[in-house]
C-alpha cells in the first residue's frame, strides 16, 4: 500500500502535462498554431478529355429463330432421318430445305391420283370442244356457201324472167301485127311461166339455206360455250390437284434454315394427327447468328438506342471479348421490372454461343468528347450539394460547388463551377475545411 500511495501523485501528474500536449494541435493543419507546418496534399487540375461512361449487366444468349415443327396432315411416321444436336441445312436457291420427317399418308396419295385422273378426263375434253368449235365453224362457212350460190342463182332465175317476159311483149306485138303466127306467143309465154316458177324455186331454196346458217352459227355458239364450260371444268380440276398437291407436300417436315435440331419427340411408326398436340415433333433453332437480350435498368435505359456500342463476355469460355452493338430494343419499358429489353446480334459461325449461356454485357451508355473531369475521390457530395477543394496561391483551401455530369469509371464530368486551371485537392477531400492552409506536395500532370 505504501508502494501504490507514492506513485499514484506521479501518475496523475503524467496525465496532466499529456492532457496540456494535445490541447495545442487539436487544430491541425491550421498553420497558425503549435508551430506545426501545414499538411501536404496532392492536387489535380480538371482535365478535357474523352468520357465514356459503361454499365455492366447480365445477359442471356438465345437463338435467333426457334421455329416448333408440327403436323399438317394425320399419318405415320414413315422416316425421321435426323437427331438432336444436327446440324441441318435450310432452302438452298431453288431447292428446298433438307427433308426432317416424312409422313406416310395412303389416303391422300390415292386422292391425289385420283384428281390427276380428272385432269386428264378434263383435258380431253377440252380437246373435244375445241374440235367441235372447229367443226361448227366449218358448217358456219358451208352454209354461208350456200347462201352465196342461192343467192347467185335467184339472180340467174331472176334474169331468166325478164328476159322472157320481154321476149313475150316483143311476140305478141308481132302477133297483133301479122308477122308471127298465135302459136309461137303461147310457147314464148309458157317458157316464161317456167322461168317465173324457177325464181320462185330459187327463192324458196335461199330461204332453206339461210335457215341453215342460222342453225350452224347457233351450233357454232354452243361449241363455244361447251368448250368455256369444259375449261373451267378443267381449271377446277387442275386446282384441286393442286391442293391435294400442296396436302402431300406437307407429309415432308423440311428444314425452315440452317440450324440445328433442339427436339424430338416422334419415332418410326408413331400416328400422328394434324393439329391434335401441341407438342411439336421436331423443334429447331437458327445459331447463327445468336440474340443476346439485356434488360436495362431504368435509369440508363434512355440512353440505349440502336448502334450503341457493347462488348461481351462469357465467363464459361475462354477467349476476347466480343465487339458488338445494339441492334433493337423494345423501346418500351417493362411495367413489372422498369426495364427496357435491348438485343445484340451476335455470329456464331462455329456455333460456340449456345442459347441460354450467360453473358456479361458492357453497354457505353453514354460518351462526351471534350469534357471537363475530375476523379471522384475529389468529389463531396453534401447535403444534396455537390462540391471540390482548390488550393489557392496562398495556399487556402476553398470550398468550390461545381455541377457534376456523367460519371465515366473513377472519373466525373464537370458541367459548370471550374475552369480547368485550378489545382483540386484530389484524394480524401472529404477531410479537408474551407479556409485550411496547406501545403502542395507534388500536382498530378495531366494525361
Amino acid at each position: 500500500m505504501t508502494r501504490f500511495a507514492s506513485i499514484l501523485p506521479l501518475a496523475l501528474l503524467l496525465v496532466m502535462f499529456s492532457g496540456c500536449d494535445r490541447a495545442g494541435p487539436a487544430r491541425h493543419g491550421d498553420g497558425a498554431s503549435g508551430g506545426l507546418p501545414p499538411i501536404r496534399v496532392t492536387t489535380v487540375k480538371p482535365e478535357r478529355k474523352t468520357l465514356v461512361r459503361t454499365v455492366e449487366l447480365p445477359g442471356r444468349v438465345e437463338a435467333f429463330e426457334v421455329t416448333p415443327l408440327h403436323a399438317k396432315v394425320t399419318g405415320y411416321i414413315e422416316r425421321i432421318p435426323v437427331d438432336i444436336g444436327d446440324r441441318i441445312q435450310g432452302p438452298q436457291g431453288d431447292q428446298p430445305g433438307q427433308a426432317l420427317c416424312e409422313i406416310l399418308v395412303p389416303e391422300l396419295q390415292e386422292e391425289l391420283a385420283e384428281k390427276k385422273s380428272l385432269v386428264a378426263q378434263a383435258e380431253a375434253q377440252v380437246l373435244q370442244a375445241d374440235a367441235a368449235v372447229k367443226l361448227a365453224e366449218a358448217s358456219v362457212r358451208s352454209a354461208d356457201a350456200k347462201v352465196r350460190e342461192a343467192q347467185a342463182a335467184v339472180a340467174r332465175e331472176e334474169a331468166k324472167c325478164a328476159k322472157w317476159e320481154s321476149e313475150y311483149e316483143r311476140v305478141s306485138k308481132l302477133v297483133e301485127s301479122g308477122a308471127l303466127t298465135k302459136k309461137l306467143a303461147e310457147e314464148t309465154k309458157a317458157e316464161l311461166a317456167a322461168a317465173m316458177a324457177s325464181c320462185k324455186e330459187v327463192e324458196a331454196r335461199i330461204a332453206s339455206v339461210e335457215a341453215q346458217r342460222h342453225e350452224a352459227a347457233a351450233g357454232l355458239d354452243k361449241a363455244k360455250a361447251d368448250a368455256v364450260a369444259t375449261r373451267s371444268k378443267q381449271a377446277v380440276a387442275e386446282a384441286e390437284q393442286r391442293r391435294l398437291e400442296a396436302m402431300f407436300g406437307f407429309t415432308v417436315l423440311r428444314a425452315p434454315y440452317d440450324g440445328v435440331v433442339v427436339e424430338r419427340n416422334v419415332h418410326k411408326g408413331h400416328l400422328v394427327q394434324a393439329g391434335a398436340s401441341n407438342v411439336p415433333l421436331l423443334t429447331v433453332m437458327r445459331i447463327d447468328p445468336v440474340r443476346v437480350f439485356v434488360d436495362v435498368p431504368e435509369a440508363d435505359a434512355v440512353h440505349i438506342h440502336q448502334g450503341t456500342k457493347a462488348k461481351l463476355k462469357t465467363p464459361s469460355l475462354a477467349g476476347e471479348p466480343i465487339a458488338g452493338t445494339v441492334t433493337r430494343t423494345s423501346w418500351s419499358l417493362n411495367a413489372t421490372s422498369r426495364t427496357l429489353t435491348a438485343e445484340i446480334d451476335i455470329a456464331n459461325p462455329d456455333g460456340r454461343l449456345r442459347p441460354g449461356l450467360y453473358m456479361q454485357v458492357e453497354l457505353t451508355v453514354a460518351e462526351l468528347e471534350n469534357a471537363l473531369a475530375l476523379p471522384k475521390t475529389a468529389i463531396v457530395t453534401q447535403d444534396k450539394q455537390t462540391y471540390c477543394f482548390t488550393v489557392g496561391a496562398d495556399g487556402k483551401v476553398s470550398r468550390t460547388a461545381v455541377d457534376v455530369g456523367i460519371a465515366a469509371g473513377n472519373e466525373f464530368e464537370i458541367r459548370s463551377g471550374l475552369s480547368g486551371e485550378e489545382n483540386v485537392i484530389g484524394v480524401n477531400a472529404a477531410a479537408f475545411r474551407d479556409g485550411q492552409v496547406v501545403d502542395i506536395a507534388t500536382q498530378t500532370p495531366k494525361s
